[in-house]
């Protein structure tokens, strides 16, 4: 078995930005740190978060960019540029890159949702299953989800089960949660099921086999949660030569979904939740979800759309007594897709702690 990885929920979040505001970064006086009149002027909170996402849109774009290459972009040095990049990672601002496989015949995962009495004692157990490649206890329609690599049998009520399809997981805009339900309320407001036009956002390969061997499947273990891995140190590690790896990596987007995660305001500011509709305006919903400023994961698995979201607590939830109720724009914006028929069906649960397997 390989390395483990455990994060438990600490009202986390995973999110994209769009690269569009590059030219308006640059231009915006928030490189203060610069010398001012012979003085060096303490960069705010709010200059950071300005360069952190500069700094995701650049790693967005460009998954193994180099450290130098941010330093041009934030014009500063290599070593600060250096320091502000492990300082986005380790405060929570974003996620290095990361993959995950495609739903080809020989890389297909089979998808769980399970209710069981107990799920805190099943999940301990669930760790020594090989197959089993991720799994999370949740509070809501379902306690357990799981993913595993091949059909797996469980003491427990299966709610829902199926191939996975293809993940997709767009860049989230630059704009405020006010201004993401303010468009997203438009776009319900005015949806016409006669104008719906299908763009296939979600894809599946699953009777189509891709060339992956030995070698493949070592490198994508050591990529997996870090792209930006140096790539020496695999080369020596398990003899695979550069050619190898450079055009395993040229490759990577036709075998695997790249993608980087941002938190605007840190990963412990959002609630991880996970919504599972039925519709038969899957790509409304995929755009309609993707004006959330943080990361939107979408999948299918057998006929229904799942949406992972990393949600600002206020709009989904009352976090004291003097809330108003108008306020839970989430459960509101909802409503609203079951009364015009956008979706036939919705069932959510918040994820409490899972456990990812680099197997």
């Amino acid at each position: 078995m390989g390395k483990e990885i455990m994060l438990c929920r600490s009202s986390g979040n995973l999110h994209f930005v769009a690269h569009s505001n590059r030219e308006t970064f640059l231009s915006i006086d928030c490189l203060k740190y610069v010398d001012q009149g012979g003085e060096r002027v303490r960069l705010t909170l709010e200059d950071k978060e300005r360069q952190y996402r500069a700094i995701y849109e650049a790693i967005f774009e460009t998954p193994r960019i180099s450290v130098t290459d941010i330093a041009s972009l934030l014009r500063v040095t290599r070593n600060t540029a250096s320091n502000r990049l492990n300082e986005a990672f380790s405060l929570g601002y974003l996620s290095k890159s990361q993959i995950r496989k495609r739903s080809y015949a020989n890389m297909k995962e089979c998808v769980y949702f399970l209710t069981c009495r107990n799920p805190a004692e099943v999940f301990p157990k669930l760790l020594q299953n090989k197959d089993i490649v991720y799994h999370a206890v949740m509070s809501g329609f379902a306690t357990l989800w799981v993913v595993a690599k091949k059909e797996c049998d469980f003491d427990c009520d299966v709610l829902v089960q199926g191939l996975r399809s293809d993940y997709h997981i767009p860049c989230a805009p630059d704009h405020s949660w006010d201004k993401a339900f303010e468009i997203m309320q438009k776009k319900v407001e005015d949806f016409n099921p006669q104008n719906y036009e299908p763009k296939g956002f979600i894809r599946t390969h699953w009777d189509n086999p891709v060339e992956w061997d030995l070698g493949d499947e070592t490198l994508f273990k050591e990529f997996n949660y870090d792209l930006t891995k140096p790539i020496t140190p695999i080369i020596k590690k398990y003899h695979i030569s550069w050619r190898k790896v450079e055009e395993w990596l040229k490759n990577l987007p036709d075998y695997c979904t790249v993608f980087t995660c941002f938190y605007p305001k840190t990963i412990s500011a959002y609630d991880p939740y996970l919504y599972i509709f039925e519709t038969d305006y899957e790509d409304f919903l995929i755009g309609l979800f993707s004006e959330l400023p943080t990361t939107s994961w979408f999948f299918k698995v057998s006929h229904r759309l799942f949406l992972y979201a990393h949600v600002k607590r206020e709009y989904l939830r009352a976090v004291d007594s003097q809330t108003d109720i108008r306020e839970l724009h989430f459960p509101f914006l909802v409503a609203e897709l079951l009364r015009k028929g956008v979706i036939r069906s919705e069932a959510h649960a918040v994820v409490e702690c899972y456990w990812n397997k680099a197997l």
